[in-house]
């Protein structure tokens, strides 16, 4: 069912919905969802398409992020199940956004987004970590250069990066918005040093819309964190 946007969420979403549901291929070591899972002593299944979320009246007006507990557009997702939840979001009265690390697949449905829809793909660093088996760091960023119409890059849970490289791949396809956030669960990820996350910082806000999440706090606690920490 759609549920109200609770946590450590975006700040302009307001509900989750969740049609895809099972395990997450990537193996991310930081996944929340493992964690809670854990917590809780459940297990994951394989992924499947659950058709009574699928037929969910998603209401109208509502910013919804889709599938925020695995990757719709993983390699191992079935092309049907994701054509039938886009078409569903596309007859409704809402904006969407689809969360994705393997832009490669979401551009191969890039007809079925509507222009109220916002991509956001998450990569947390230019350097390659070998932590998970999602698509490298490398080909996100050289995939959705092929993107060309307005997206979102979240970096989190931020991870060290190469300052220059990494500005560098970010400006070859400059984000209509980022939004940066620590490693909330304290999963001893390589993390970059507070005045080159700075730099970082200070590099994007006179280029693009940056939010701050308030997990980062533990890595810049002296700077008062904004939901909206700058405008393009």
């Amino acid at each position: 069912m759609l549920r109200k946007a609770t946590g450590n969420q975006y700040e302009f979403i307001t509900h989750i919905w969740n049609p895809v549901k099972g395990r997450c291929g990537y193996g991310c070591p930081y996944c929340y969802v493992k964690k809670i899972n854990k917590r809780f002593g459940k297990q994951q299944g394989e992924p499947y398409l659950d058709e009574k979320e699928l037929a969910a009246n998603t209401g109208e007006g509502n910013h919804i992020f889709v599938c925020s507990s695995c990757d719709l557009f993983h390699d191992d997702i079935p092309g049907e199940w994701i054509r039938r939840v886009m078409e569903n979001a596309n007859s409704s009265y809402n904006r969407f956004l689809w969360h994705t690390k393997n832009p490669r697949r979401a551009l191969e449905f890039r007809d079925h987004f509507f222009n109220t829809d916002m991509l956001c793909v998450t990569i947390e660093s230019d350097l390659e970590s070998g932590a998970s088996i999602a698509p490298s760091r490398w080909e996100r960023f050289a995939e959705i250069v092929r993107w060309g119409k307005p997206w979102m890059l979240t970096i989190e849970p931020v991870m060290d990066f190469d300052l220059f490289g990494f500005a560098a791949n970010i400006a070859m396809n400059m984000p209509a918005q980022v939004n940066i956030g620590a490693d909330s669960g304290r999963n001893s990820l390589p993390e970059p040093s507070p005045e080159k996350l700075q730099a970082l910082i200070d590099w994007l806000e006179p280029r693009t819309k940056v939010h701050l999440k308030k997990n980062l706090r533990r890595i810049l606690p002296e700077r008062r964190l904004h939901g909206k920490a700058g405008a393009k």
